[in-house]
């Protein structure tokens, strides 16, 4: 992929160590930059003396805020491929160009450039280093003028496994691809030709660059490389294009170099990695390789041909883990296995409920953005509803409510279920009451329900008679202590007439007016325990007796409105202080529960906001109809703008899958040539490239439980491989063999001394 290969390619890293997996995760991100793009080869080649230079694309996700470290030339492509119509950062500044060819063709501008920059070289003492990074032969595939006549009905791409498919001993995207349609065999042929066409002016830049070379004096004392950051496959397995597999026609690219010690048409069969320009680059410039790097210096192979590098390499792609797939996997079999009826392809309404009830957004009980819940009817059958209290509504309470100074007031209470249900339905009928053309039986369902609540008022009103007697019986004990001798005085005739003692006698008169003064908040009690009880009363009206209003009510008098669920109750000031207090926070923590539902609400309609509009936008690509799992891509008439354009049509191809991560191992030597991967999903895969060059068939039956396991070891190592770890390990061995040889040493001067002594 671009954006991986690129990284390595500058980095001297492996994939899973720079962490760019595709080419949106981690590319250019603030991590890449932070931690990555400062350890680039250009840095280090900088901060020796060399003048560095950068023409074109640089990574997918490069937005032009910024100039990378390390170079001193920066002329580099915002985001992806372009030939026309792009923005440059030209050294800081962003530069908008047009779709003029002799202004703005992007190939053009990078090799004139570099003919600048080599001329102006020849009269600096200083070494350079410059990156030209064509976007050729990329899409859009826009060639130069005059190139767009060429390569017309080229078939050099129909190699054995040109429409090779479908392969049922592959991995799960080439399982599922079938043999391609004839647009998408005509298609292969066309964009073959508009490649080829593009890398035109990539040969010509070459054939300018080497004769400025030469006529600046400088070619033999420079060394040009030439390669890419990844392959292309077109057709191959009935793919109609693409570059994410781990075969050779995606994995094996061109890889050329000249300069000095290299003989003419020389060849080197060591495996080569992008991981191993790095190195080589401070190689040549005299520099040790950082620790940190994973790649080695292909110099020493330059000047002796048979120098060993490496049998084996990794090739890695994608980010998905094992972890991750089988958590997806998983749920899904879940899912299956949890109900047969989901296999079935017509569902009747019982069983899509049981099937929907299952799953954890219609289970009870509510959550606080929950808007539906599965429940049960009385006959067993599944239904689902609306959430209960899913706006936050606030709970009854069983506070009781009182005013200021009274005993009695009033609290929510629960009622049964039926009793709830007939008190509703009650209400309903009263209401009924008061139409014209009642049913008869209405009429007798309300006779039936006043008769019962007539009962249910003779009974509180035999518990109020008692109350009212055991206050009458208090009341006449307190007269008998208002005429008793305690007080002192008593009245008379509308006199008041005392003992002589209580003028004469202080003591006797506090007595005496403490006695009146507790007796007459007694009494001020029963007063008040009697306006209560005659409160409570009028709030247990009967239903069937009709209030009147009454006449002459002073302002502030009018009874509390108790609601339907609700009963009397003691007041207890320090008990509902508490009670209070608890409602208080309850209700605070309801309003935050209430902010972040409405937070969350506001989240989700934005979530379906996107997702509307992509929806939309899809609906246009209706010839496009593809299976999630799979990426896929739409083609139309409008897609090219420059000659040779596309004429047949609209079409849709997938190209590759979601679950297509892979580590594969690739030996080759003297005696083995083969390529062993294996994928997220537990496919294994062997290809026999001495047998089978194309990767036609899969032959892991071929292997035996060893060699299994030996390549499955290889496959492991690989994925855990560290420069930086492994140059850390031989650090620390160097330390432990010079502690090793000085404790020997020590120990032989000891046993000389211990000689001589003797």
């Amino acid at each position: 992929m671009c954006c991986p290969s690129r990284s390595s390619l500058l980095t001297g890293l492996y994939v899973h160590n720079h962490h760019v997996f595709t080419n949106n995760d981690n590319c250019s991100s603030p991590y890449w930059v932070e931690n990555h793009e400062k350890r680039t080869f250009a840095t280090y080649l900088q901060s020796s003396g060399y003048k560095t230079a950068y023409y074109g694309k640089y990574l997918n996700k490069y937005t032009g805020q910024h100039i990378p470290p390390g170079w001193d030339e920066w002329q580099g492509l915002v985001k992806n491929s372009r030939f026309y119509n792009y923005t440059i950062n030209n050294n800081g500044e962003l530069k908008q160009h047009g779709d003029n060819y002799t202004d703005d063709y992007l190939p053009d501008l990078i090799t004139n450039k570099t003919l600048q920059m080599i001329s102006d070289s020849e009269r600096s003492s200083s070494p350079f280093l410059a990156v030209l990074s064509y976007p050729g032969p990329h899409g859009p595939e826009d060639a130069a003028p005059q190139y767009q006549d060429m390569f017309h009905n080229v078939t050099t791409h129909h190699t054995p496994a040109y429409d090779f498919a479908p392969n049922p001993d592959k991995q799960w995207i080439l399982r599922h691809t079938e043999r391609m349609l004839p647009i998408h065999r005509s298609f292969t042929d066309m964009l073959m030709t508009k490649r080829l066409q593009t890398l035109q002016s990539v040969d010509s830049a070459v054939e300018k660059i080497v004769q400025r070379l030469s006529d600046t004096g400088q070619l033999a004392n420079t060394y040009i490389f030439y390669t890419s950051d990844h392959g292309y496959h077109l057709g191959q397995f009935g793919l109609v294009k693409g570059k994410a597999f781990p075969f050779d026609f995606d994995t094996h690219v061109p890889f050329f170099v000249r300069g000095p010690g290299i003989a003419p048409r020389s060849v080197r069969n060591q495996p080569v990695l992008n991981i191993d320009l790095a190195p080589t680059f401070l190689d040549i410039a005299g520099l040790h390789k950082p620790p940190h790097m994973d790649g080695k210096s292909l110099l020493p192979t330059f000047r002796k041909p048979e120098k060993r590098l490496r049998d084996a390499f990794l090739i890695e792609r994608g980010k998905m883990t094992f972890e991750r797939y089988n958590t997806v996997t998983q749920d899904k079999k879940d899912a299956l296995e949890e109900d047969s009826t989901l296999a079935k392809d017509d569902l009747s309404i019982h069983e899509r409920l049981s099937v929907e009830c299952k799953k954890p957004r219609y289970q009870a009980p509510c959550s606080l953005a929950q808007k539906w819940v599965c429940r049960t009817r009385e006959d067993g059958s599944l239904k689902i509803g609306r959430c209960k209290n899913r706006r936050g509504e606030k709970s009854k309470t069983d506070i009781c409510h009182c005013n200021q100074g009274e005993v009695f007031g009033w609290k929510y209470v629960k009622l049964p279920k039926e009793e709830s249900a007939t008190l509703k339905k009650n209400l309903k009928l009263k209401s009924l009451r008061r139409r014209k053309g009642l049913t008869r039986v209405t009429r007798s369902a309300t006779d039936l329900h006043e008769d019962m609540l007539e009962e249910v008022a003779h009974e509180e009103v035999r518990e109020v008679d008692f109350l009212v007697e055991d206050i009458a019986e208090e009341i006449r004990g307190l007269h008998g202590l208002t005429n008793s001798s305690t007080v002192g005085c008593a009245e008379s005739n509308n006199s008041i007439s005392c003992n002589q003692s209580v003028p004469e006698e202080p003591s006797t008169w506090v007595t005496s007016r403490n006695t009146i003064k507790h007796q007459i908040q007694q009494l001020r009690a029963q007063l008040n325990e009697l306006k209560q009880i005659r409160k409570y009363l009028k709030l247990k009206r009967p239903v069937t007796m009709e209030q009147k209003p009454k006449m002459h009510v002073k302002s502030g008098s009018s009874l509390p409105v108790m609601e339907p669920e609700a009963e009397v109750c003691f007041c207890n000031a320090e008990k509902n202080k508490e009670a209070r207090k608890q409602q208080q926070r309850e209700e605070r923590e309801e309003k935050r529960r209430e902010k972040k539902l409405e937070r969350l609400l506001r989240m989700e309609r934005k979530r379906k906001k996107v997702q509307q509009k992509n929806v939309r936008k899809f609906r246009k690509n209706d010839h496009c109809k593809t299976d999630v799992k799979m990426n896929c891509f739409s083609h139309d008439n409008d897609h090219w703008k420059t000659a040779p354009l596309w004429t047949e049509g609209p079409f849709c191809a997938c190209t590759n899958s979601n679950n297509n991560t892979y580590w594969c191992a690739r030996n080759i030597n003297s005696t083995h040539n083969y390529l062993y991967c294996e994928y997220v999903t537990g496919m294994l895969t062997y290809f026999d490239l001495k047998v089978d060059p194309f990767q036609l068939r899969n032959l892991l039956y071929t292997l035996t439980d060893a060699d299994l396991n030996y390549m499955h070891r290889q496959v492991t190592q690989l994925r855990n491989y560290s420069g930086k770890k492994r140059f850390l390990e031989r650090k620390l061995r160097k330390q432990r063999l010079q502690k090793n040889k000085l404790r020997q040493v020590k120990m032989r001067k000891q046993k000389r001394l211990t000689k001589n002594t003797r």
